[in-house]
């Protein structure tokens, strides 16, 4: 087997573990809070502060943010949402890590 097909077979071995675990994360976010139920002015304000659901970068995230308050399992609330819900894997353009 020569080495290009060996990449292409590892890759595809690894593909069901990458989309588990992001699946598993927009669940965790789901869990939280539902933003097709959220009222206008709070859609408003996460797409105001760029809000996204799942972050990108695991060093960025609101679970390590200051604004950030756990609460139960993932979950949490953010002083910049209005104490509004978020999960710990969610992030917005105003993040600040904790001290």
């Amino acid at each position: 087997m020569n080495h290009s097909r060996r990449r292409v077979l590892q890759a595809a071995a690894a593909a069901p573990v990458i989309l588990l675990s992001g699946a598993a994360l927009a669940a965790s976010s789901a869990a939280c809070f539902d933003l097709n139920s959220m009222p206008a002015d709070e859609k408003s304000l996460r797409t105001s502060l760029g809000f996204k659901a799942q972050s990108t970068d695991s060093n960025k995230r609101c679970g390590i943010c200051a604004f950030f308050t756990a609460s139960t399992g993932d979950c949490g609330k953010c002083t910049l949402l209005s104490g509004g819900p978020v999960a710990a894997t969610s992030v917005c353009d105003s993040w600040a890590s904790k001290s």
